[in-house]
């Protein structure tokens, strides 16, 4: 938990961002870089990227520039580079590009060995040794996946492998659709970008049909069962039985 200006907000886990993005260097000459960013935190209800200016001063790196632009060192080489969002105004940008896993993949070999925790998550949290032959199943995936010998527990994955307990048995079936309802509501293991924390799925008992709902807060339930029940109602000409 942080504080913010007006109110507290919670911080996620650090994760690991690659981007590319251009930098002038003193001759003048634009180049295009990939660059590491790491610890990255995910912050609700935030909508803008931020970068920290104090984290890269702490990173021993040096800042020179004026009103047009401002430049980062790091042992005399640049590797970023600000100019304002609007000229004349001190709100300066750093125009980048946020890598996907597809374009990353290309480039890993002129970043640095691939980070581990990245394709784990990526790629659905597979085991390691489906990650390990990840460049023999998939295609133009990188060959420098080093899995470490010793790494903390993934919390996503220690969550997945909880056993849950199973619905009692049922001799009764629904003979028509909406005639019985079941639903169910979990948490999402993460967060999700949007904010989206729960999953509420609505399974029809006679046509095995299913639907999902995502959702911010528990209490919201109320307002999609309200909906739900209006488009069996609308769309389906039904009225549900069994809830």
């Amino acid at each position: 938990m942080i504080q913010t200006a007006n109110s507290v907000t919670q911080v996620e886990e650090a994760r690991t961002v690659f981007i590319t993005h251009t930098v002038l260097l003193r001759n003048g000459k634009a180049i295009k870089k990939t660059t590491r960013l790491q610890p990255v935190y995910y912050l609700n209800r935030l909508n803008t990227h931020l970068l920290s200016m104090g984290e890269f001063l702490n990173d021993e790196q040096l800042i020179f520039g004026n009103n047009h632009q401002l430049t980062f060192l790091r042992k005399k080489p640049p590797v970023l580079t600000y100019q304002p969002h609007i000229v004349g105004l001190t709100t300066f940008w750093l125009n980048l590009t946020i890598e996907s896993v597809i374009s990353l993949s290309a480039k890993t070999g002129t970043v640095y060995a691939t980070d581990y925790s990245i394709w784990h998550q990526q790629m659905g949290h597979p085991g390691d040794d489906i990650l390990w032959k990840l460049p023999e199943i998939v295609k133009k995936a990188p060959k420098l996946i080093t899995i470490p010998s010793a790494k903390k527990p993934c919390e996503a994955c220690a969550k997945e492998k909880m056993p849950s307990c199973s619905f009692p048995p049922s001799s009764s079936r629904a003979t028509k659709p909406f005639q019985i309802v079941h639903s169910d509501l979990k948490d999402m293991i993460k967060q999700s970008f949007n904010g989206y924390h729960y999953v509420l799925t609505v399974f029809d008992d006679f046509t095995s049909h299913t639907w999902s709902f995502n959702l911010k807060k528990k209490s919201d339930m109320i307002d999609h069962t309200w909906q739900f029940i209006a488009y069996a109602k609308n769309q389906h000409n039904a009225l549900i039985g069994t809830w």
